[in-house]
């Protein structure tokens, strides 16, 4: 998905797009067009935003852990990802645009730092993800954790963001403990796990655990493409 960082590609799409229902434009004023969709007044007040975002990205990035990577779909222009220099043993993720910055984020914008491990080890049990999480102004911070098949085919899969309670952390928050309980089904071949920030504002992350679930724990394998067991077949509860 494309950002505010994209507008030159943006605009051209745009200009091709009216160009094949026969309505012919500038790229100047597609630019302009663009700008607005971004909530800004013109072009020279997105293009004044671009190049402050590129300037910062090019000189702040955060060093990332060992062992650890970005999801391919998170641009460091719009997160800053990695260990936070004022806090050893902390991970950070922040947006580097505020919201009175007048830059409309798109609504699918996520910083993710992650790793994938093998799943074999962990087959037919049933593991736990936790970690301690405080955000500063967040629309969602979260972690996640991913069952693959083989051939990529989604097992489990839970990332917080649906859950009624216990959920993602919006807003202002503290130090919070936050927990993924998922089984590994014997066809499991990847699993795949880390910290998740959708929109504005920033988390922090330490004393992250992976391991053995305790025998209470219940599953909590909620918002991904395969339900636990047969669920609302008689249609009694809405979403």
């Amino acid at each position: 998905m494309h950002s505010f960082m994209d507008a030159k590609i943006l605009a051209k799409n745009l200009r091709q797009s009216l160009a094949h229902n026969g309505i012919e434009r500038s790229h100047s004023e597609c630019l302009e067009l663009v700008a607005q969709q971004f909530g800004l007044k013109d072009w020279n007040q997105l293009s004044a935003r671009i190049a402050a975002t590129a300037n910062r990205a090019s000189m702040d990035h955060l060093a990332l852990p060992e062992g650890w990577k970005l999801a391919r779909h998170t641009d460091r222009s719009i997160y800053r990802i990695g260990m936070d220099t004022e806090a050893p043993g902390v991970a950070k993720i922040a947006c580097r645009a505020g919201r009175a910055d007048g830059i409309v984020l798109p609504s699918d914008s996520f910083g993710v730092m992650m790793q994938s491990i093998t799943a074999e080890p962990y087959r037919e049990r049933k593991l736990a993800l936790s970690a301690m999480i405080s955000t500063d102004d967040a629309d969602a911070a979260s972690i996640w954790m991913r069952v693959d098949q083989s051939l990529g085919q989604v097992l489990r899969f839970d990332n917080m963001l649906d859950r009624v309670g216990e959920g993602s952390l919006r807003g202002t928050n503290d130090w919070t403990t936050r927990r993924i309980v998922l089984d590994v089904p014997d066809s499991a071949a990847s699993i795949h796990y880390g910290l998740l920030l959708n929109g504005y504002g920033s988390m922090c992350v330490k004393n992250l655990t992976f391991g053995e679930a305790q025998a209470g724990w219940p599953v909590t394998a909620g918002g991904g493409k395969l339900f636990m067991k047969p669920t609302n077949l008689d249609f009694s509860s809405a979403a």
